[in-house]
C-alpha cells in the first residue's frame, strides 16, 4: 500500500505523538496541520481533495475515518483502545522539510491539549465560523490564521 498524502499526515501525527489518545482530537491536529500549512504554504499538506466538514466536534477531514481505517488494515498502525493509535510498523514518510516544521509546529503548539479545548480552539476560527453545519470548509478560509500564528515560521 502505497498511503496517500492524508493519510501520511496522519501517520506522521502519531508517530510523533507516541500514541494518538483521542480520534477528535487526532482530527483537531490534522486540521490545524492542513490548514496552517496552507496559510502560509498556499497548499495543504494533504491533498487538496481531502476536504474538511463543519461538524459538531470542529473541523473534520471527509477522509478521516476511511484513512484510518486504511492504515489499520495495512499493518501501518494499531488500534491500542477505543479511539487510541500507534504506530505499528515504521515507515519513511515523504513529508517535505516544509510539513515537517509545520507538523513540528502543530504539535509543539497543541499536543497537551484534550479533544475538547482543540474543538473549542477550531470553533472559534474563521474557516469553521465561514462554513455551515455540515458544509464544506474552503481551504482559502485558512488566509484568515496567519496573524493568529504569528509565531510560526517559514
Amino acid at each position: 500500500m502505497t498511503p496517500t498524502k492524508s493519510q501520511i499526515l496522519l501517520y506522521s501525527l502519531i508517530r510523533w505523538l507516541g500514541e494518538a489518545d483521542d480520534k477528535v482530537k487526532l482530527a483537531k491536529l490534522a486540521y490545524f496541520a492542513d490548514f496552517i500549512h496552507f496559510a502560509f504554504h498556499d497548499k495543504p499538506i494533504s491533498e487538496e481533495t481531502n476536504l474538511y466538514q463543519k461538524r459538531d466536534f470542529g473541523p473534520l477531514p471527509t477522509l478521516f475515518n476511511a484513512d484510518l481505517k486504511s492504515l489499520e488494515e495495512s499493518g501501518l498502525i494499531q488500534k491500542t483502545r477505543p479511539y487510541h493509535y500507534k504506530v505499528n510498523k515504521e515507515i519513511d514518510v515523504k513529508l517535505s522539510t516544509e510539513e515537517s516544521k509545520t507538523v513540528d509546529y502543530v504539535l509543539n503548539k497543541y499536543k497537551n491539549y484534550s479533544y475538547d479545548v482543540l474543538a473549542d480552539i477550531s470553533h472559534k476560527q474563521i474557516p469553521y465560523l465561514s462554513a455551515t453545519e455540515g458544509g464544506i470548509i474552503d481551504y482559502n478560509t485558512a488566509y484568515n490564521l496567519v496573524e493568529e500564528y504569528a509565531d510560526y515560521q517559514r
